[in-house]
């Protein structure tokens, strides 16, 4: 059955701006989706001339769906073609913005740009990403991009048992492509006139299928707070390996059979900051031993510590030491 055959639609979809308007009042658990919906065989022209997404401006990305852009905020669950979700500022390419909703992000084919503050991924077929409600994020999926999104409310969010995650999640779907894809398509057919009790459920053994997803670790360490301390040292030492190559975190994690969410987790837990930062205070702490100990020029060092420019790595230096690298360097001596 199609969306628009539901006789209780007839007078407006459930969260219409005409209904709105009217006053009707909105369900609260209602699910706007009858099946996940399938995406267009071919897009619009109006993307035709869109270059590929390994066009070195990431600009260059265009939305699918533009007209797309989500969604107003609910107090149940709604899921969407990835194609059709953009998030972000107006500019191009959309800078993050925080969503009052948790989000859930499952590329099934293509690519898509996935940007936080201080990060730029791109995610492939198969990646998801879990992005809890008031978290700063832009979202652009690529020309020919599939996937799904789920939008969750804070208010339903809540209920969830176990909790949803309450960091960003990266995992790679893989072998439990299945059950997630079962599990989605039995939220999606729930009308919003279904026992809220039932959404609950659905809602449960999804948090349980992002768990089976999140990376293998003891019992009990989804709620602990203690550092791992090993997977720390572990990451620090590849970081300092690695410095020049200018390596994501999402990139060391994988290599340490981690996720950035773990391990963001434990590097707060040990230091109170997140990987990316620890790995900038490792660029800077051997940027200042190679001025004192090395002759080294100063553009040298910086390329060689992966940094895109002298100006960029001078810029770096006075924020974090107050000091010209090479007035450092004089005082060093």
């Amino acid at each position: 059955m199609s969306v628009f055959e539901h006789s209780q639609w007839k007078t407006g979809f459930p969260f219409s701006a005409s209904r709105i308007r009217s006053g009707r009042p909105l369900q609260v658990s209602g699910v706007n989706a009858p099946v996940i919906p399938e995406a267009p065989e071919r897009l619009p022209d109006v993307l035709s001339a869109t270059p590929p997404i390994d066009s070195p401006v990431p600009a260059a990305m265009q939305p699918a769906l533009r007209e797309g852009h989500p969604i107003g905020r609910q107090h149940g669950m709604r899921i969407l073609p990835m194609e059709a979700f953009v998030w972000g500022s107006r500019t191009q390419p959309p800078q993050p913005r925080t969503r009052p909703d948790h989000v859930l992000i499952w590329v099934t084919e293509g690519r898509a740009q996935f940007d936080l503050p201080r990060d730029r991924f791109c995610l492939r077929a198969g990646d998801l990403r879990h992005i809890p409600a008031g978290t700063a994020f832009a979202a652009l999926p690529a020309k020919g991009a599939r996937g799904h999104v789920v939008l969750i409310s804070t208010r339903l969010g809540t209920q969830a048992d176990p909790p949803l995650p309450d960091r960003i999640m990266a995992a790679h779907v893989g072998s439990h492509a299945a059950q997630l894809d079962a599990t989605l398509r039995a939220i999606a057919v729930e009308t919003p006139d279904s026992d809220p009790a039932m959404l609950a459920c659905l809602l449960n053994l999804l948090s349980l299928r992002l768990r089976q997803l999140a990376p293998s670790k003891p019992h009990g360490a989804w709620e602990s707070n203690l550092p791992d301390l090993p997977l720390i040292d572990r990451f620090q030492a590849l970081a300092r390996q690695r410095l020049g190559e200018c390596p994501l975190v999402a990139e060391l994690a994988a290599e340490l059979g981690s996720s950035t969410l773990l391990l963001d987790q434990a590097c707060l837990a040990a230091h109170g900051k997140r990987a990316v930062e620890l790995v900038h205070d490792l660029r800077l702490e051997c940027a200042a031993r190679m001025l004192r100990e090395t002759t080294q020029p100063v553009q040298r060092i910086a390329a060689d510590l992966g940094y895109s420019s002298h100006a960029h790595f001078t810029r770096a230096f006075v924020s974090a030491t107050g000091r010209r690298p090479e007035v450092f360097r004089a005082q060093s001596c």
